[in-house]
């Protein structure tokens, strides 16, 4: 018996590109921490001693070609590039011993890491870039600077040093990039950077300054199976706002998406070169029964697609699962980091997107994203099939134009 699928549906499984005049190519990944802490500097499985042992081109060697593809690779930095010694951690109200919380630096060599892979532009608008205080950051944004890459960030709407949008501009199409930290949101005050922003996404896009914006939020609960309040309050805001794309990071695990006024919301992409964990798999502190797993993790590449005129036409998001670690889980407690993510496909990448589905639930009126959840529960199946977990697995969605048909 043949079973017809829902046209949607249909539409989900077959790959299409928009003709468009100008199409602008993105690729995304999660947390990256050129480093770690201090008191660890010197530990053999050390982001530093793996450094010191392969040098820099080692940690992104498996991207390098896929970066360079792109118009843009964005990360997200986590930690702060000094080699300011005298540097001390800022107080987290945890106190600054080991234990009591993490502070993450490493040396300004390690932006290295960045330019070997065509890593063109950072979000520095997360909970680590103040580790050391304003003057770490200051060494950090200087040392991007120096070497050409581009940084963006909003902590405090009234500290001008730290806050950035970053305008890309290709073939006379601008897209403007714009991110927060969620404790910086103040929901609810007219005074607070959430209410800021708004207004800001919106003048970018009615005073033409930019043709599309990228919302990116740094938040959600660490390790948590699902999205939180504050990541569907802030794409709510950034999409209401005008905001054509959103991305969010902070919880070290993948998360899933919607897609609200065909625009694509994908609410965590997990780690990505995190080298605050020298353990990709771990037991938790207290030894409960759960673990935390910061090895499975997505890299999200958008082509946003532009009429002659330079009008935003459309998106479409593709899916890469990727692991942090190019050594695989063999069943252990515990699953060694050694800073150089990879593609995963098989097993391996169902399992990306399996963490991805458990976080699509939605109202049974809302056909676009349950069709979206459809087809992500058999591209895991698909996945799940596989004799082999190496190579690359890439899961492209629909095209969505700028206006539902």
């Amino acid at each position: 018996m043949h079973r017809i699928l829902p046209l949607l549906l249909v539409l989900l499984l077959i790959p299409c590109v928009a003709a468009a005049d100008t199409t602008i190519t993105i690729t995304f990944t999660g947390d990256v921490t050129l480093g770690g802490e201090d008191y660890l500097r010197d530990d053999p499985a050390s982001f530093a001693s793996v450094y010191e042992a392969n040098g820099p081109e080692y940690f992104l060697a498996n991207f390098a070609d896929f970066f360079a593809e792109d118009d843009l690779t964005i990360v997200n930095l986590e930690g702060v590039l000094t080699d300011n010694d005298a540097l001390q951690p800022m107080d987290k109200g945890k106190g600054t011993s080991s234990g009591d919380g993490y502070w993450f630096r490493g040396s300004k060599e390690y932006v290295k890491v960045l330019t070997s892979a065509s890593v063109e532009a950072v979000s520095l608008a997360n909970n680590h870039a103040l580790d050391y205080g304003p003057a770490g950051l200051r060494d950090t944004i200087a040392t991007l600077d120096a070497a050409g890459i581009e940084w963006f960030g909003t902590r405090d709407k009234h500290a001008d040093e730290t806050e950035k949008f970053f305008f890309y501009e290709k073939d006379g199409v601008t897209v403007a990039f714009v991110s927060l930290y969620w404790e910086d949101y103040l929901q609810g005050n007219p005074d607070g950077c959430g209410a800021w922003l708004s207004q800001q996404i919106k003048d970018l896009k009615e005073s033409g300054q930019a043709d599309a914006v990228v919302a990116i939020l740094h938040g959600g609960q660490e390790y948590g199976r699902h999205r939180t309040r504050p990541q569907t309050v802030f794409t709510a805001m950034a999409m209401k706002a005008g905001a054509d794309l959103v991305i969010c990071h902070h919880a070290h695990v993948v998360m899933g998406m919607d897609v609200i006024g065909n625009r694509s919301a994908i609410y965590s992409l997990g780690n990505f070169c995190f080298g605050g964990n020298r353990m990709a798999y771990q037991l938790t502190p207290k030894k409960k029964t759960t673990a935390q797993d910061a090895a499975p993790a997505l890299v999200v590449r958008a082509v946003l697609t532009f009429d002659d005129e330079g009008n935003y036409a459309g998106q479409q998001i593709s899916l890469y699962p990727v692991q942090t670690t190019s050594v695989d889980r063999n069943g252990a407690d515990e699953q060694a980091n050694d800073y150089q993510p990879k593609f995963i496909t098989g097993e391996l990448g169902a399992h990306v997107l399996h963490l991805m589905q458990v976080d699509m639930y939605y109202d049974l009126k809302d056909r676009v994203n349950k069709d979206l959840k459809a087809f992500v529960v058999a591209e895991e199946e698909r996945l799940e099939a596989m004799e082999s977990s190496e190579g690359m697995a890439c899961i492209t969605m629909p095209y969505l134009p700028a206006e539902s048909q």
